[in-house]
């Protein structure tokens, strides 16, 4: 039993440098299957008309300024590609937007109701987005009940960004732009190279297979009684 004991808790260096190559194999395999992602930045203007009722501050809300705008950001398994026009929603990952009020942030992950009202996108020759309709809501705990509402569009003849906070007894906060688009800007994230993940990942397992060749009684070394 206590021979058993030794065998689990002071194994041979050369074990641990195993255990180490196999951590790194498969670490290695995760990294590698990691896809190539495509993220739509937006930058909208500064906001030309604001509304903000009288006790709107009560609720610990920012007011809507002049100085506030849309922003946000979405990201793709696919580039909308060239000449694109529809609803990319099969390919969506992920998408985060701000108005520049809090709570600030609406995101997620599927372009659908409630969340989701409004997901077209329509691309040039050489895939820069050019008109869009994207609006999302999100709904807010709070007494009053409160939800919060982000559009940028850019088609059909109309042109606005707007943010706003609506309770049951109608909006209490609004920005807006209009005739006025932001701009969209694409970011590749590529997929890791294999050949440079793999000699990465062999030099740290060579390097841990000639560190196993130090004597016992050094530092960091393992000793079995």
């Amino acid at each position: 039993m206590k021979t058993i004991y030794k065998s689990f808790i002071c194994p041979k260096r050369h074990s641990f440098t195993v255990v180490y190559a196999v951590a790194l194999v498969l670490q290695f395999g995760v990294i590698a299957g990691s896809a190539q992602t495509y993220t739509y930045t937006y930058t909208g203007n500064d906001y030309t008309s604001v509304f903000n009722a009288p006790n709107e501050l009560q609720y610990g809300i920012v007011p809507y300024t002049t100085s506030g705008k849309i922003t946000g950001s979405i990201t793709f398994s696919a580039p909308l590609g060239d000449n694109y026009e529809g609803n990319p929603w099969a390919t969506l990952l992920s998408f985060i937007f701000t108005d520049g009020v809090g709570p600030q942030n609406i995101g997620g992950t599927q372009a659908g109701f409630p969340y989701v009202e409004a997901f077209n996108f329509g691309t040039d020759s050489s895939g820069d987005i050019v008109s869009w309709n994207f609006e999302v809501v999100a709904f807010i705990p709070s007494n009053p009940a409160e939800s919060k509402g982000i559009q940028t569009e850019n088609d059909s003849g109309n042109v606005i960004d707007s943010g706003n906070l609506d309770q049951s007894s109608g909006i209490v906060g609004e920005g807006s732009v209009s005739a006025d688009p932001g701009v969209w800007v694409e970011t590749v994230v590529p997929e890791p190279s294999v050949g440079s993940l793999f000699v990465s990942c062999a030099a740290l397992v060579l390097a841990l297979g000639g560190s196993s060749h130090r004597r016992l009684g050094q530092p960091g070394d393992y000793q079995c009684t």
